[in-house]
């Protein structure tokens, strides 16, 4: 059995991770942590004065690959202290697209990604991965959202 869980850092993927470890140790499952670098702030370099573009640019590229990095930390130490032999991934682009396109290159069995609470103003502006997921990800993966209780 597979087992792909996101993992972005935030205290659902926390949550997610432990559930996807605990049930990867449960039915003997691979289980592989993926994070996607989004490059979505980055989009915002046109509206810096033209001698900030390139130094905004270089800083959001750090705090994105120390985020991924940090993440990565984070998943590694669960898995030790679990005793589970686990993979971590990186992709960049943007979320969705680049989650559906591990789930065709290494199908999984269960895909766990977090959920956020989100109210009815969050959810307008909000893009819902989870439930961009479930809408289109194979009938033949199970899903599991795992919300930051």
């Amino acid at each position: 059995m597979r087992i792909l869980v996101c993992a972005d850092g935030e205290l659902h993927s926390k949550n997610a991770i432990k559930k996807a470890i605990s049930l990867g140790l449960f039915v003997s499952a691979e289980v592989t942590a993926l994070h996607v670098i989004d490059p979505w702030l980055k989009t915002f370099y046109n509206e810096i004065y033209a001698q900030g573009r390139k130094q905004y640019l270089e800083y959001v590229d750090k705090c994105l690959q120390e985020n991924a990095e940090q993440t990565r930390r984070a998943f590694n130490q669960e898995c030790v202290a679990e005793r589970l032999n686990a993979t971590f991934k990186v992709r960049h682009g943007e979320p969705l697209v680049e989650i559906l396109e591990e789930m065709n290159e290494f199908p999984p069995d269960v895909l766990i990604t977090g959920g956020k609470c989100l109210n009815v103003w969050s959810r307008f502006k909000s893009r819902n991965l989870p439930l961009q997921l479930k809408k289109k990800i194979n009938k033949e993966v199970s899903m599991i959202v795992v919300d930051n209780i």
